[in-house]
């Protein structure tokens, strides 16, 4: 069998078991047939398969969004949340909490404060740093990081002026998690999630060509500058919607794209694909992990991802040297 279709069967055969595992094992114990059949108990549909599919459906695209920066930069340490789109969405969603958007209207305004507080914060990345020009994309990196932190400073700001049950809500939030996921939210989150994904998944042959050099690949036909912004906006859709539906899930795209290249996958052509695969098979364990290891009192997911993301970037951070 061809090494590309054994990876990408094996990628599948997890999938498929981390998703089934993940509706047959919960803080309710262990069955070896729950959430497959419409006669289990009737949360089992409404609740836990929703938070399943987001669980698979955020990781996908978190990993191919680390992915495809990573290849467009040409640096590994590059994560989806280093653009600051994840800290413009975390702010709207704190703005919309301190408004008391959600006991008005419910999630569906804090998941579209979030998503335009996001995508706002991207198109501000754009006016900042600009398409084109020699090293656009440290320029675009250096606005990300920028807006980051002002972002965050925001976002202690109006939790310092809010109440204890208001700041509660934001802390709580701003970890991370899929506790009070509905078939609502996968709605929500599965057009911007979808559109990001492929608009990553078309461009994955141009990512082989950047990793040869702005010139090689300008001199290959590639429009480094139309690239570099596709790319970007289509991250900036997948996070902004992913942190929109379940706040700010850090590591994954960090942790999931450098697995799959210890194992010796660096063609972008599979690179990219398996990481949609590997990521949501990779969230929906962690979301799992979350369940089961205080059950029944439940981890946000956010927590369970940093404690296995941060050692992991560490190892990165000591291991990458500066090319000579």
């Amino acid at each position: 069998m061809n090494p590309h279709a054994r990876l990408f069967a094996i990628l599948i055969l997890l999938s498929l078991a981390a998703l089934w595992l993940a509706m047959a094992w919960g803080s309710t114990g262990f069955s070896w047939t729950m959430g497959l059949s419409p006669s289990d108990p009737a949360y089992w549909w409404p609740v836990r398969w929703p938070r399943t599919l987001l669980a698979f459906g955020i990781g996908a695209v978190l990993a191919a969004s680390g992915t495809a920066l990573q290849g467009l930069a040409r640096n590994p340490l590059v994560s989806p949340f280093t653009l600051g789109v994840s800290s413009g969405a975390a702010l709207g969603a704190v703005v919309a909490l301190r408004l008391g958007a959600v006991s008005m209207l419910g999630g569906a305004l804090l998941f579209a404060a979030a998503l335009a507080s996001g995508l706002a914060t991207a198109a501000l990345l754009f006016l900042l740093a600009g398409r084109a020009g020699r090293g656009g994309m440290d320029r675009l990196l250096l606005a990300g990081v920028t807006l980051s932190f002002f972002s965050s400073a925001c976002i202690l700001f109006v939790q310092y002026t809010s109440t204890y049950v208001e700041a509660f809500k934001m802390v709580r939030w701003l970890m991370g998690g899929l506790d009070f996921a509905s078939p609502r939210d996968v709605a929500m989150f599965a057009v911007p999630g979808l559109v990001a994904a492929a608009l990553l998944a078309i461009r994955r042959n141009d990512l082989n060509l950047m990793m040869l050099g702005d010139a090689a690949a300008a001199s290959c036909g590639v429009n480094v500058a139309r690239l570099t912004g596709r790319i970007v906006a289509a991250t900036s859709i997948g996070v902004a919607a992913a942190v929109a539906t379940a706040g700010p899930i850090a590591f994954v795209g960090i942790l999931v794209p450098h697995g799959l290249r210890m194992m010796g996958v660096q063609d972008y052509r599979l690179l990219l694909p398996a990481s949609l695969l590997a990521g949501g098979a990779f969230l929906t364990v962690c979301d799992l992990a979350a369940r089961v290891a205080l059950a029944p009192a439940q981890l946000p997911v956010g927590v369970i991802t940093s404690m296995l993301g941060g050692p992991f970037f560490l190892y990165l951070l000591l291991r990458t040297r500066e090319p000579s």
